[in-house]
């Protein structure tokens, strides 16, 4: 008797602790439906080099936390050692050493800022032959198209490099901006929303040099209209866009070695670009939409 009426004590007590958790502890709602999905942002950050996406889109990357990819494409280690007068300024021996330092760089560089690194293997113009542009063009373009279907049920950003004509654009610069507008004008999907970032430094050498501005010229190259869109940046942004830069430690010797400090060139140009379109912004990366 004595038992079963412990047994009651127990059963009674663990029921009423049933109750008083379901009644005062709100179990969270389901955050993420499949049909929800598509309403989940996305951004693809297309860099030529390790060093392009942050020299032009830190900040937005700094923006986004967590919330982007950056997909790298002339990152391939030559299968016989090279040495190129770039590798040399930026101290390297050779390209095996280059690549392997850089690929390093790269991800000290986006590790504070969340981002997820895709490296493609494609050989850089300094390491190539001759005659592998066009080739090189179409297997990005269905790089790209690949890296859509992967997030195919998220809201996705592409941002690609902007082009500013054979005699300031370096050629790998070009192949992804060509390999962007392919997919760009093909594409049918709802959903994907594609950019053009004004790549830095050859917007700066752009806009030094050109009477017309970049959404014009845009415009004429593409056969399309463009609106140039900026993203403001905070302080905390702008500065670790600019931390960032200087993790690229090689190009920022390379740089050195011309005469300019990259990092310091990027913080007058990303803050005068915000001049007209933000004034009272402490500095924007401008696209072109």
């Amino acid at each position: 008797m004595k038992k079963k009426f412990i047994l009651f004590i127990i059963s009674f007590i663990l029921l009423g602790g049933f109750v008083y958790f379901f009644k005062t502890v709100k179990v969270p709602p389901q955050t993420e439906n499949i049909s929800d999905i598509g309403e989940i942002p996305f951004t693809i950050i297309l860099s030529p080099h390790f060093d392009d996406g942050v020299l032009s889109l830190g900040g937005l990357m700094a923006k986004l936390k967590d919330q982007a990819l950056v997909a790298t494409f002339f990152t391939q280690k030559p299968t016989e050692l090279m040495h190129t007068q770039w590798d040399k300024i930026s101290g390297f021996s050779d390209s095996d050493e280059a690549i392997f330092a850089r690929t390093k760089e790269n991800e000290k560089a986006l590790l504070p800022l969340g981002t997820i690194i895709r490296n493609y293997d494609y050989p850089d113009f300094q390491y190539r032959k001759k005659g592998e542009d066009v080739k090189i063009r179409g297997e990005i373009s269905k790089d790209i198209e690949t890296l859509i279907k992967v997030y195919k049920n998220r809201k996705i950003s592409i941002y690609g490099p902007a082009t500013f004509g054979p005699k300031i654009t370096h050629p790998d610069h070009q192949i992804v901006h060509d390999a962007l507008m392919d997919v760009w004008k093909n594409n049918k999907k709802a959903g994907i929303y594609f950019f053009i970032y004004e790549d830095f430094p050859y917007a700066r050498q752009f806009t030094m040099s050109s009477q017309i501005s970049l959404n014009s010229y845009l415009e004429g190259k593409e056969g399309m209209g463009f609106e140039e869109s900026p993203i403001e940046l905070d302080k905390q942004m702008f500065m670790e866009k600019i931390t960032a830069i200087y993790e690229y430690k090689s190009q920022v010797k390379a740089f050195m070695s011309l005469g300019d400090d990259i990092g310091i060139l990027a913080q007058k140009f990303f803050k005068e670009r915000c001049r007209k379109l933000l004034p009272e912004s402490y500095g924007c990366e401008v696209v072109h939409k």
